[in-house]
């Protein structure tokens, strides 16, 4: 796995670190140690990505003008992929940063390099996978259009297969992209969602907070979740509370008796309501640092 990420001057001044690795560094000791590479940075063009290794970490480098990336990975770590990586994001801090450090106005200040955090993050990362699941006509969609800001249209219109939305988390406080996948409900394409939900993060139960419905997502519980995806966390959503159904709390002890360990915390929503976007996204972002920590 990448280790950490290092923007730094030939001079060994760091401008941005991320650390992804379980192990503290010390960063002091690491910038004197990077700029020290300096003299070999002399020898590499400024399309070029280099590397070496010690007998614990392989330092991937290459530099834009008078900065340095390195990123430090494991030893096992493909080439190719963390090559890929670092072309990606020395292509951003280019298009990001490129014209003020050639015009020579940029006066040393590193908070500047802050907002780059998250274009490190998404590439080194990738963004953070929402799988909404539920059977048909529980409001899935509206929930999602509901996250979005989207205009909601209270005509039923069923999913096909999924529908994949890109949603940019910094109005949820949240310094990494965020997509969404939205599952078809249609019994004929439950058979495809063991995939789908493949590199899931967070999924969203959805129910209708009928009798009927909360029984029958045990099963979804037992028969997929359970066996296949164990560690994702996964939160009830008791939608349709304007009309006469379960409250969440009764929908929370009936999917209790599926046995999730931890058992599955179910929040009220009418997802029609523009009012509850607040209260979903507050779910949500609680859900997401939790995941993150």
């Amino acid at each position: 796995m990448i280790q950490y990420i290092n923007i730094l001057t030939r001079t060994g001044k760091s401008l941005l670190f991320r650390n992804y690795g379980s192990s503290d560094v010390d960063r002091d000791l690491l910038a004197g140690f990077l700029s020290a590479f300096s003299g070999f940075m002399k020898e590499i063009s400024q399309s070029d990505i280099k590397s070496t290794a010690t007998d614990e970490f392989k330092y991937y480098y290459t530099i834009i003008d008078e900065i340095i990336i390195v990123v430090c990975t494991d030893l096992v770590d493909d080439d190719s992929v963390v090559n890929s990586k670092i072309t990606t994001i020395r292509a951003k801090f280019i298009e990001m940063y490129g014209e003020l450090l050639a015009s020579g106005d940029w006066t040393g200040n590193r908070a500047i390099f802050t907002n780059f955090e998250k274009e490190i993050d998404d590439t080194i990362l990738g963004s953070i996978k929402v799988s909404i699941i539920g059977t048909g006509g529980v409001g899935k969609t509206t929930l999602l259009h509901l996250i979005c800001g989207k205009d909601i249209d209270l005509e039923y219109i069923p999913t096909i297969n999924v529908d994949i939305t890109s949603y940019n988390g910094e109005e949820l406080d949240i310094h990494r992209s965020i997509t969404f996948w939205d599952f078809a409900g249609q019994r004929n394409y439950r058979s495809l969602w063991k995939s789908l939900l493949d590199s899931t993060d967070i999924a969203l139960l959805v129910l209708d907070s009928s009798f009927e419905n909360v029984n029958y997502s045990k099963d979804i519980i037992r028969e997929i979740l359970d066996v296949y995806y164990k560690d994702v966390l996964v939160i009830g959503i008791a939608n349709k509370q304007d009309l006469d159904r379960l409250t969440p709390i009764f929908c929370e002890k009936i999917l209790s008796e599926a046995e999730r360990n931890p058992p599955i915390k179910v929040h009220g929503m009418i997802a029609i309501n523009s009012v509850y976007r607040e209260k979903i996204h507050a779910i949500l972002r609680e859900a997401i640092n939790k995941i993150l920590k």
